[in-house]
């Protein structure tokens, strides 16, 4: 009898460690992926657009470019728009480099300078285009879509996304015949983003220009779309 008691102390200890491991395994979970939109008329419009010029020197094209900018900016100030603020975003500089034969040569200097009008009369931003290539710009880069209460809308999607989420949870756990207990976590994934706020319209008034009109380019006005997603970790019983 003394001679098994050390063999059943040893498989005691070898078997101990696995019962602890199976108990520390916790209680069933699922993780389920939620999407909220809000989709909503649009109430801002941003247009950035450009004026190239090219000079035989550099000062020439600054002063050229100078004079077809501030021609411009006095024709969107003309227009008395809602909400209406410009902004300079790029102003450049270079030399305009001309290649023939396999050799680079100088011809003049090329300047670019960008603007971006940003109103809250979405309606008329056809009516923004024309009168900026009307005064001298010559280069759309973007027309665009927003909401002023953006922050809000993000907000809403959230909420969306969190319910679409707790709907899923709800619909696995029944399949599995339980349901869920409680929330364990929740994280956004990303944050949320406009993704139809309208695509960038992009032409150049050269390329173009039978697209605008004197009175406004046919711009179509998109709604705004904000997105949300959600990654939600609950417990099932």
């Amino acid at each position: 009898m003394t001679r098994l008691l050390p063999v059943l102390i040893l498989l005691l200890a070898v078997a101990a460690p696995a019962f602890a491991q199976d108990t520390a395994l916790g209680p069933a979970t699922v993780v389920t992926l939620g999407e909220g939109i809000v989709r909503v008329a649009a109430d801002r419009a941003v247009v950035t657009l450009s004026s190239e010029t090219r000079g035989d020197t550099a000062a020439e094209t600054q002063n050229l470019g100078n004079a077809r900018m501030k021609a411009v900016q006095a024709a969107i100030d003309g227009l008395k728009l809602v909400g209406g603020q410009v902004t300079t975003t790029g102003l450049m500089l270079s030399p305009n480099w001309v290649f023939a034969n396999n050799q680079r040569t100088q011809k003049g200097y090329v300047g670019r300078h960008t603007i971006t009008i940003t109103f809250d009369e979405p309606g008329r931003a056809g009516e923004v285009v024309a009168a900026a290539i009307g005064a001298g710009a010559n280069d759309v880069s973007g027309i665009h879509f927003d909401r002023r209460d953006r922050r809000a809308l993000e907000q809403e999607a959230l909420k969306l996304a969190v319910q679409d989420a707790r709907a899923r949870a709800d619909a696995l756990a029944a399949g599995a015949g339980r349901v869920v207990d409680r929330i364990v976590r929740i994280a956004e994934e990303g944050a949320a983003v406009g993704a139809g706020i309208g695509a960038p319209a992009m032409f150049r008034a050269g390329a173009m220009a039978e697209s605008v009109t004197v009175t406004g380019a046919p711009i179509a006005q998109s709604d705004v779309e904000v997105r949300a997603r959600v990654v939600m970790t609950v417990t099932v019983k």
